[in-house]
């Protein structure tokens, strides 16, 4: 594709000398430049992408896009923001496949991945087709499904415009997307706009990327920029502030005030899930087989976008009915129930998600039944929030095993020392690093009706420490775990 033809459909000035190049690929990663690719300056954190143009020309780039005019040279085009250029640069490269393909982003702290899936298994009893992308990878048009490829809820340019061009070019009609605060700040969506935008909550998290809440807040909030329609949450109270600030038609949802989506009738059927009405224009009884207070919410902003798309409200109960959760989502493993122990594998790696599932499982839990928490805090991420979880941990189970959780680059008992600053007065809990010595123990100890978490890693089936991305699944350890009971019986 030429160069020149690039720039016209991105709205980019081409110097009339670059005009004719033919471009073979972009990218943003010298190491990844070849023949005649057309290279962009990215600024990083730690990396400076202005700094590699060097040795981007001498790997092959016939042309280079920079932010910075002190880079300017015969080989140069002058943008704004390179951030920007990228993905829309990379979306002209494969055929505009934004343009044929209808959109769903959700955003948020927690729910988004609930959400996405039910969507999805609404638009699949519908017989339309659709294809997700965020924190589960299951995007079946994602050429890296492996453990070594970076775990990003939303991937980067390069790989995100190809995924949506082999989507577009198999006739799917819908993409349901996590839309992540990384990804709406540094502008990787910038061509994409969306049906629906959804916003399910904010509470604290990636401060070690946004520095302050506000800075979180307003990346959230700059979705709404992109949408013709958002459905949002004012029972989170910056879900109130984006009722306000939003440019696009707003619908909001509450299960505790008047909103144009509420609740009445609601059923707590414990370990089996809710049930209740949804009141909006049409009222829809929904049953959902996922336990706990924030299935309604979810359930709620699933079904309002598919009302918002006009499917009819038979279809919406259908799915749910048949719906049975979402891996890594409290996520029932059988294993152990022949010896009266209830095993659940949950992603809650936040306080607030801690939080909402220790009340869900104290919630169900019957007489004489404990919750024992297997829990980590993740390396190279903020630091306040571990004391927090250790307190919110030892007060709302009634055992906690504290583990390692992806330390990353960070020793992990020191990262266990900041979760134990945050417990003064407890002497329910036990350290061992060791994560899979830690689940082992769980288990071992484990007493007739308890009820076991493993929370923090959820979908993931992986661990990161100082040395690299290894295989570890939570599952497979259970499984040889319960194999090894029936051998011993």
């Amino acid at each position: 594709m030429k160069l020149f033809d690039i720039c016209q459909k991105a709205n980019i000035n081409c110097p009339e000398h670059l005009q004719e190049l033919e471009i073979a690929g972009i990218t943003s990663n010298s190491d990844r430049v070849g023949k005649d690719f057309l290279f962009v300056c990215l600024e990083g954190t730690k990396k400076d992408g202005h700094h590699y143009i060097d040795k981007a020309i001498l790997n092959g780039a016939c042309a280079v896009v920079i932010e910075k005019e002190i880079f300017q040279s015969d080989k140069t085009l002058l943008v704004h923001n390179t951030r920007a250029a990228l993905a829309i640069m990379m979306n002209v490269f494969c055929g505009e496949p934004t343009k044929k393909l209808r959109f769903i982003g959700i955003t948020g702290t927690n729910g988004k991945t609930s959400i996405s899936v039910m969507i999805k298994n609404i638009l699949d009893t519908l017989h339309t087709p659709c294809e997700i992308i965020g924190t589960l990878n299951c995007s079946s048009f994602s050429q890296n499904n492996d453990i070594s490829h970076p775990n990003f809820t939303t991937p980067d340019p390069e790989e995100l415009y190809p995924m949506l061009q082999r989507i577009s070019a198999a006739k799917i009609e819908w993409v349901v997307m996590e839309t992540s605060s990384h990804a709406l700040k540094l502008r990787k969506l910038e061509p994409i706009t969306f049906e629906i935008g959804i916003f399910t909550n904010l509470t604290e998290d990636h401060l070690d990327f946004h520095l302050t809440m506000e800075d979180y807040f307003k990346s959230k909030l700059c979705l709404f920029d992109k949408c013709k329609l958002g459905i949002i949450n004012i029972d989170d109270e910056y879900g109130k502030k984006i009722e306000n600030f939003a440019p696009c038609k707003i619908k909001t949802c509450s299960i505790n005030q008047n909103a144009d989506y509420s609740v009445k009738n609601v059923q707590n059927l414990y370990e089996m899930g809710t049930k209740y009405t949804l009141k909006s224009k049409e009222e829809i009884d929904i049953s959902c087989y996922v336990p706990g207070q924030f299935s309604i919410m979810n359930t709620m902003q699933a079904s309002a976008c598919a009302l918002e798309l006009n499917i009819d409200k038979n279809i919406i109960k259908q799915s749910f009915e048949a719906f049975r959760g979402v891996k890594g989502r409290l996520e029932r493993v059988g294993l152990f129930e022949s010896r009266g122990v209830a095993v659940f594998i949950d992603y809650a790696h936040t306080p607030d998600a801690l939080s909402q599932l220790l009340a869900t499982v104290n919630s169900f839990k019957g007489e004489g039944q404990r919750v024992v928490l297997l829990f980590g805090c993740g390396g190279d991420r903020e630091k306040e929030k571990r004391k927090i979880m250790g307190r919110i941990a030892t007060d709302n189970a009634d055992f906690v095993i504290i583990t390692s959780d992806n330390p990353r680059s960070e020793n992990p008992n020191e990262i266990i020392n900041d979760i134990l600053s945050g417990i003064y007065d407890k002497q329910n809990f036990l350290v061992i690093p060791d994560r899979t010595k830690a689940i082992e123990c769980a288990i071992a100890n484990a007493r007739r009706g308890d009820i076991v978490l493993l929370a923090g890693k959820g979908h993931e089936n992986y661990e990161i420490n100082a040395y690299g991305k290894f295989p570890f699944d939570e599952r497979e350890i259970l499984q040889r775990i319960y194999k090894n009971y029936e051998r011993e019986e």
